[in-house]
């Protein structure tokens, strides 16, 4: 394997009532990505390398996704699922729910559970492209209709749907809700976040990347997922097509290079929990 090989994948997309989301690249056990290029073709990222601690996707919703939480580091302990602190950078115009409206409290959330009345409980953030938010794990959440987005997660699958507007699945029965555990992940002192473009955090740093002509990245200790958001860019000389994405494995120094591009570099931090 030479020293500047970039991994491309097969990507995996899961359906659901409310749009698509494709996986782009994951060791999670439910959808580890196959590599699709070079040396290691067939096999998959988990086979390569297991300790890859982030899960990246493209969520298309075409509809409201359920009102959900996902739990934190402490919460995950308690109640026994997968941490999950995410980031969505928007991809086109739109909107998000994300964050509770101050003062609001557990019993204010469980009953909006009961009534679906959630309206006045969440915070409604109209979005336009390049808008970048940080969702932490206890943060309630939910993609609006219409709205397409670039997220950057923990390697996680877990999540509590409190209300999912009354939706009803092919066989005609509700989709299952988790509010006990929902009300219990929630950190009720959460602000609603703010818009940003860059995003840093315990877990990941997230960059927007504008490439006119050439832009060089030293090695680090760190894995570097990257996606191209807008235009073709090479990869260390391997093309990189509109709305793909590669990975750059720790210790490889990496040359984008483009006449016009805006390419997302996400780097995975290591921290202790």
């Amino acid at each position: 394997m030479s020293s500047g090989y970039v991994m491309k994948f097969s990507t995996f997309t899961r359906h659901a009532l409310w749009g698509s989301e494709d996986w782009e690249i994951s060791v999670h056990r439910s959808h580890p990505s196959v590599i699709a290029n070079g040396p290691l073709a067939g096999k998959t990222l988990a086979e390569v390398y297991p300790e890859f601690p982030l899960l990246i996707k493209v969520i298309d919703a075409k509809l409201d996704l359920s009102v959900q939480v996902h739990l934190s580091d402490f919460t995950s302990k308690l109640l026994h699922g997968e941490p999950k602190t995410e980031m969505w950078c928007m991809l086109g115009d739109g909107h998000i729910y994300a964050g509770l409206r101050p003062l609001t409290t557990r019993s204010d959330v469980s009953a909006a559970a009961a009534s679906g009345k959630f309206g006045n409980l969440l915070v409604n953030h109209s979005v336009s492209r390049g808008d970048a938010y940080l969702i932490p794990g206890g943060m309630v959440h939910a993609i609006g209709a219409g709205t397409r987005l670039y997220e950057v997660q923990q390697s996680s699958d877990t999540t509590f749907r409190l209300y999912d507007w009354d939706r009803r699945d092919a066989d005609g029965k509700p989709r299952e809700l988790h509010v006990e555990k929902g009300l219990s992940a929630i950190n009720y002192s959460l602000p609603a976040p703010k818009v940003m473009h860059d995003v840093s955090c315990q877990y990941f740093d997230f960059k927007q990347v504008e490439v006119r002509g050439c832009a060089k990245f030293d090695a680090e200790d760190s894995f570097a997922a990257l996606f191209a958001a807008r235009g073709n860019v090479t990869v260390n000389g391997d093309e990189l097509s509109e709305g793909q994405s590669a990975l750059v494995p720790p210790g490889v120094e990496f040359t984008l290079s483009s006449d016009s591009a805006n390419v997302f570099v996400t780097r995975n931090r290591h921290h202790a929990v």
